[in-house]
């Protein structure tokens, strides 16, 4: 019988007993024979059993499939990419996750070598690892870059593992996770930073610190973590400081400022600190984030650039600048309170000399002593600055509303000063006396400026220069005046240099037959529009200028012009002619070179050049001063001492000196004949310069007693009225002439 029929006979029953009959005759015959129910019987046992073979086949089959759709599921739609190389590192298999990836259709992706896939600089280092990789049965792991199909780079993790099949690799990317390493690295390296770090929880107790934290503050992990970030307190700032610290960063979430800390050995420094608050995802406060740094050194700079800016080096008093700020602070205050206040310019008498006779050292001895002094002698609220030099400035604030009683409260104060300054000073050893000359100005409110104010107060103080030194000036309307008159003057000077506006004139001195020696040549200044302008007008103000370095040349060069001229003449060819050499002419360095470079252009006799230096000239370099006058009398040129007896010379130094003659101050010559003292005086001189082997001359004779008594003295050569004024060199020629 078919199948066909047989399955046919079993499902179809309207034949089933014919079927069944047939089915009975188809077996093999029984042993023992079976009633036909017992063989049907069997038969649908046989049947159930078949069916159930069937249907346990058919759910093996499905469940077969639904493993093989599972399985290409998770092949396909893995977390990672699976891919499988060949022996030539070609692809050969690859997963949709693998594809996803690279980027790039599975098609193209097949039989393509990953090589070309891997960036350039580490295809060397794949290359290896596909080698070792080939020969060993367990994995082995290579961290690569990968190029996307889109162009783009990641970073792969490609685990290797080889089988008969081929390389089995695994292709995880872990451009993410190597980003938060790199995150985490650099936090890290961050945290670790020069900056002190620490974290506290949101009760502000310490979790973690860094290294730098250590460094800065002493504590290290152990000892900070677990303690309130207030052990660092240095107790310098007060609870409300920290209250409204707190209150910002409660606030906005952030602070940042300085403060004073404490280490844990009890040093208290100076700490720049931030301190930020860290939230969660509600925004409640899980952790403060402080970061730290220690500003000691930069405090320190800071104030030493505030010191260089605001204060003077040598005596650590206010500078100018500082003392522009305190005036303009004091008028502030004034016109609130409606008190008085006054700036005391000081300048030390005579400084100028210390500095050359001791030296610089002595000097500046002197001026940190005298700085001393001063700020003894102001209150707590007043204010003594330096502003260079050997000048002072003080302000005094707060005095009287009344402008009488302040100006007497600023002269008591100022007196104060003057006397305190008065007491001998110690300076290494050496004793020193020395004096101040002030100019003060009251003011109130803004009713001028700071730097007007300065300029009114120094007016003063050469008013009281003016005046004889040490002593107080207030200032005037009239003081401006004079000085705009001075500084108008000044200006007219350097004209008159330019256009050549001086004149010689010529003051005969004369022996005791009364027959003419020679003469000294002193300038005038004939402005164009004033007439005739005296000496004692002009030249203090082209000492202090400078100017006199020109006119003294101008000087010697026109004497010298002269002296050719008389040496052609047999009546003035014996005459000398003495020339006045101030103290800044004579130091130049170049001062011996010039005398000689002109004597030699007017091709003169030098010994009829007489030279008249006065002592406080003598004051400087005494070794320089020797050495030039040593030079110029080896050539015939002679010196005389003007103005004896009223300055400061040594008789040590006056030794030393190649000098012709001492010149006896007018002021001893005035009073010859009525005062004892001045008698003494002028036979003391003359008996020195006698023992000396000098000459002696006097000026200011101007009546027949005053040289009579000189003669007795011994005193033989005159210069004064008595005998002529200085007249111009026509006029003195003339009166040569008569004389004759």
């Amino acid at each position: 019988m078919s199948k066909k029929l047989h399955d046919k006979m079993l499902t179809d029953h309207s034949l089933r007993p014919a079927a069944e009959a047939q089915l009975v005759n188809s077996l093999p015959p029984e042993p023992m024979a079976r009633s036909s129910e017992e063989l049907l019987h069997e038969l649908h046992v046989h049947q159930i059993e078949l069916e159930m073979q069937n249907e346990a086949l058919r759910q093996t089959q499905q469940a077969l499939e639904e493993s093989r759709d599972r399985y290409i599921d998770l092949y396909e739609f893995a977390p990672v990419g699976y891919l499988t190389l060949s022996d030539k590192g070609l692809i050969t298999e690859i997963n949709l996750t693998g594809v996803t990836l690279l980027g790039q259709e599975r098609n193209k992706l097949i039989n393509t070598s990953l090589r070309t896939l891997v960036i350039t600089e580490d295809q060397s280092r794949w290359v290896q690892h596909l080698m070792v990789a080939r020969k060993q049965t367990e994995k082995l792991s290579i961290e690569l870059s990968l190029q996307h199909g889109n162009g783009t780079v990641f970073q792969a993790l490609l685990d290797c593992v080889s089988n008969t099949s081929g390389l089995r690799i695994t292709l995880n990317d872990i451009t993410q996770r190597k980003q938060a390493e790199n995150e985490l690295r650099l936090a890290a390296t961050a945290f670790e930073s020069q900056e002190g770090m620490i974290i506290t929880d949101a009760n502000k107790v310490i979790l973690r610190v860094n290294n730098a934290f250590t460094i800065i503050t002493g504590y290290n992990a152990e000892e900070a973590c677990g303690n309130n970030a207030n052990m660092l307190s240095s107790g310098r700032h007060d609870k409300i400081f920290y209250d409204e610290m707190w209150q910002k960063i409660d606030s906005v979430g952030y602070w940042e400022g300085e403060v004073w800390n404490k280490r844990k050995n009890g040093e208290i420094y100076p700490e720049k600190l931030t301190i930020t608050a860290a939230k969660d995802s509600n925004g409640i406060v899980t952790n403060y984030v402080g970061t730290l740094s220690d500003i000691t050194l930069r405090k320190n700079a800071e104030h030493e650039i505030e010191d260089l800016a605001y204060y003077d080096p040598l005596t650590h008093l206010p500078n100018r600048r500082l003392m522009i700020d305190r005036i303009h602070h004091a008028m502030a205050t004034s016109t609130r309170t409606g008190n008085e206040c006054a700036l005391l310019y000081l300048d030390i008498d005579h400084f100028k000399t210390l500095n050359d006779t001791l030296g610089h050292d002595m000097g500046d001895l002197l001026l940190q002593q005298i700085a001393e002094r001063l700020t003894g002698c102001i209150r707590e609220e007043d204010t003594v600055s330096r502003f260079g030099g050997d000048e002072f400035v003080v302000l005094l604030e707060g005095l009287c509303a009344e402008s009488i009683e302040a100006a007497t409260q600023t002269e008591e104060i100022a007196n104060k000063i003057l006397s305190s300054i008065s007491i001998p000073y110690k300076l290494a050893g050496h004793p020193y006396t020395s004096s101040t000359s002030m100019g003060i100005i009251l003011f109130r409110a803004h009713q001028s400026d700071g730097e007007d104010l300065l300029k009114q107060a120094d007016i003063a103080m050469y008013q009281a220069k003016d005046d004889g030194r040490n002593t107080l000036r207030f200032f005037d309307p009239q003081m401006q005046s004079t000085i705009t008159a001075r500084a108008e003057l000044e200006k007219e000077l350097n004209q008159a240099i330019k256009h050549q506006q001086f004149q010689l004139y010529y003051q005969v001195q004369m022996d005791s037959s009364d027959y003419p020696l020679g003469a000294e040549a002193l300038i005038r200044w004939i402005h164009p529009e004033r007439g005739l302008i005296p000496p004692l007008n002009f030249i203090p103000l082209a000492e202090k200028n400078g100017t006199i370095l020109a006119i003294g040349q101008w000087v010697l060069n026109s004497a010298c012009a002269q002296l050719k001229v008389w040496q052609q003449n047999a009546l003035t060819r014996y005459l000398t002619l003495s020339v006045n050499v101030s103290a800044k002419q004579f130091h130049q360095t170049d001062f011996v070179s010039q005398v000689i470079m002109i004597i030699q252009q007017h091709n003169i006799n030098p010994a009829r050049l007489k030279l008249e230096l006065t002592e406080s000239l003598l004051l400087g370099d005494i070794e320089d001063t020797v050495a030039k006058m040593n030079t110029l009398a080896e050539i015939g040129i002679q010196f005389s001492l003007d103005d004896f007896g009223t300055g400061y010379s040594s008789l040590q130094y006056l030794k030393r000196l190649p000098l012709y003659q001492l010149k006896i101050d007018k002021s001893f010559v005035d009073t010859l004949v009525t005062d004892n003292n001045d008698q003494a005086i002028v036979r003391t001189i003359i008996a020195m310069a006698h023992s000396l082997g000098l000459s002696v001359i006097a000026e200011g004779v101007e009546t027949k007693e005053q040289q009579q008594r000189l003669l007795t003295k011994g005193c033989t050569h005159y210069q004064g009225y008595l005998f002529g004024k200085p007249v111009p060199i026509e006029e003195f020629e003339a009166s040569l002439k008569k004389a004759n």
